[in-house]
């Protein structure tokens, strides 16, 4: 089945909102020079082009039955002569029933030979698309795994984790202004590193692609240049980040791909305020923080002095966190970008704090390095619209006795499921352990939200205690007893018997040594509620009651920097909901808080 083409209507309608872009920002740009009327430009047509997105995404979701068997046909046929098509017979599958068959789940590890194999330049392996970027993922035992990426594939991530954003954020004021969305430069928190394979191929985390397909509009689109987006040497980035967006009054968005990173930059500031003040009144960059002289120099160049700048920041920042920063340092910042759900919940409210209420937030995406399976329709939204074309899903009902998977017609709201992922770049039947659950539907599609990875349970005694479980505890404990949680984690101690649970916790600021035993009685009760056969288990004597552990400030923060520092994308760390390793737990229990005896 083939798409139509956009109409002249729908031609005649893009035109008429770039012009519109443009005019609603006409009185900005008379004050403005080149490069800010380039940069309103810019965002401009990327709300053009996210508004297209938006509207073929509504399309396709109205037909996405019809488009997911065409693609799993168009998969078969494009990759049937390929080493992996070959040796299960993609040329005799004309059914669905055909490829379950035929086509055996997959993990990992099913791929690494090919993988390696692709690294070294062989073609046609996977996919009869050749890789243009792999993608790497520290995976869930912090093992590098490299993740091939076609270009088709590639697109897609652009299309939905970047461009649709804006078409998003349109839509919203359009909707809640009766105007489009402001134009001009943002904050983008994502660290870039990218090498090459022997092929000469770039590998490294997926964001880098993305943002290098974008190059040429990088200096009209975010404030950073690009020595600070993809540095090639070891630098202070939280540092530059933070003085290059301070110095830029009128910035209109912040993002990142998961709201930790902004939530890092933010507590930067906050610790750091007067000193960036002082390099933005003299224009400088600190000798105090790690920066290459060249890119020193290269930076020093495009600042100057900025008393005024530097004086109004100082003023807002003396008085205070209390209320909402944000708004108040930059007064046109219209939207916020980053994943903010599931175990990124904590950062999403500690964000909520610097930018207060009226900013709205886009989740963006529900990605895997795998692939790029949903996208978030509206700004706000915790639960992702599935992108019918963008791969081929097949889902196994939690619980479950065998292995039967269900296609998209066939879910039922409010049911857990995990999800099999079919991709664009020669990933077949493939195990993410993950578990999202069906919301709803929009049109034919399914919206899902993810609720916990099948490798992140535990289960000491039979309970299953899952991420989304310890989540609902940890938020209303912290609802309970008027305690901000910054982070949290899980370690299952089994060197006890019966075997225990130990949270720990790093609260906002030191909890008094005799209000622990109150904190854990509460935790205890939310964690029982969460999960009544944790609570069976803890009564019957077949678990010991949980153990309270705080840590102390900027532990996360601190781990995160670790790890950058050991060669891990910052783009790819998530939250250590469960203490699974050696590294994990000497790290984590070394940092509980001193107290004094």
């Amino acid at each position: 089945m083939k798409l139509r083409n956009s109409s002249l209507n729908e031609r005649i309608l893009e035109a008429k909102e770039i012009v519109r872009v443009l005019l609603d920002e006409r009185r900005y740009l008379r004050r403005k020079n080149l490069k800010d009327m380039l940069s309103a430009g810019t965002t401009g047509t990327l709300i053009v082009l996210g508004k297209k997105v938006v509207r073929e995404l509504d399309r396709n979701s109205s037909q996405a039955v019809i488009l997911q068997y065409k693609l799993l046909s168009d998969l078969m046929k494009e990759n049937q002569d390929t080493e992996y098509g070959r040796k299960y017979g993609f040329r005799d599958i004309r059914t669905l029933e055909d490829y379950r068959k035929k086509v055996p789940f997959t993990t990992y590890d099913d791929y690494e030979p090919y993988i390696e194999r692709m690294m070294k330049g062989e073609q046609n392996l996977l996919s009869a698309q050749a890789p243009v970027h792999f993608a790497l993922t520290s995976g869930s035992i912090g093992v590098p795994k490299y993740i091939p990426s076609s270009e088709n594939e590639l697109k897609k991530s652009v299309k939905y984790s970047v461009v649709m954003a804006f078409g998003v954020a349109n839509e919203y004021y359009m909707n809640t202004t009766g105007r489009g969305l402001p134009t001009g430069q943002g904050l983008n928190a994502i660290e870039l590193k990218v090498v090459k394979t022997e092929s000469g191929v770039d590998k490294g985390n997926l964001s880098s692609s993305l943002l290098k397909s974008m190059k040429d509009f990088i200096p009209y689109l975010l404030i950073s240049p690009w020595e600070v987006i993809c540095p090639e040497e070891e630098m202070d980035l939280r540092y530059l980040k933070a003085r290059l967006a301070l110095g830029h009054r009128d910035m209109v968005f912040m993002d990142s791909v998961f709201m930790t990173g902004l939530v890092d930059i933010m507590d930067y500031i906050r610790e750091n305020y007067e000193m960036l003040c002082r390099d933005i009144y003299h224009g400088r960059i600190s000798k105090k923080v790690k920066v290459p002289d060249h890119v020193r120099t290269a930076l020093a160049k495009q600042l100057t002095p900025d008393p005024d700048r530097a004086k109004e920041l100082l003023r807002e920042f003396r008085e205070g966190f209390d209320t909402p920063i944000i708004p108040r340092i930059w007064p046109r910042m219209s939207w916020i970008g980053g994943i903010g759900t599931g175990g990124f919940f904590p950062y999403a409210k500690r964000m909520r704090k610097y930018s207060g209420k009226s900013i709205p937030f886009n989740n963006l995406c529900y990605a895997a390095s795998e692939s790029l399976i949903a996208a978030a329709r509206h700004m706000g939204d915790e639960s992702y619209v599935l992108i019918p074309d963008g791969g081929f899903y097949e889902f196994i009902p939690v619980g479950s006795t065998d292995d039967h998977t269900l296609t998209i017609e066939e879910l039922e709201v409010g049911e857990d499921y995990e999800i099999i992922v079919t991709n664009l770049s020669g990933f077949y039947r493939y195990r993410l352990q993950d578990v999202v659950r069906v919301t709803g539907y929009y049109n034919e599609t399914p919206m899902i939200r993810f609720v916990y990875r099948k490798d992140q349970l535990l289960s000491i005694a039979g309970e299953k205690t899952n991420e989304e479980s310890v989540r609902w505890a940890v938020d209303a404990f912290s609802r309970a007893v008027s305690l901000n949680v910054n982070d949290y984690s899980v370690f299952a101690d089994t060197s006890t018997s019966p075997g225990h649970y130990i949270v720990l916790i790093e609260p906002d600021h030191v909890v008094p040594k005799e209000m622990i035993p109150h904190c854990r009685d509460v935790l205890e009760a939310k964690l029982m509620q969460a999960n009544p056969i944790y609570g069976e288990c803890v009564h019957n004597g077949t678990l010991a009651p949980m153990e309270l552990v705080f840590l102390q400030q900027q532990t996360y923060q601190l781990y995160r920097d670790v790890m950058i520092m050991k060669g891990a994308s910052a783009n790819q760390l998530k939250p250590v909901r469960v203490i699974d390793t050696p590294v994990k737990e000497k790290f984590f229990f070394a940092m509980r808080e001193p107290y004094e005896d």
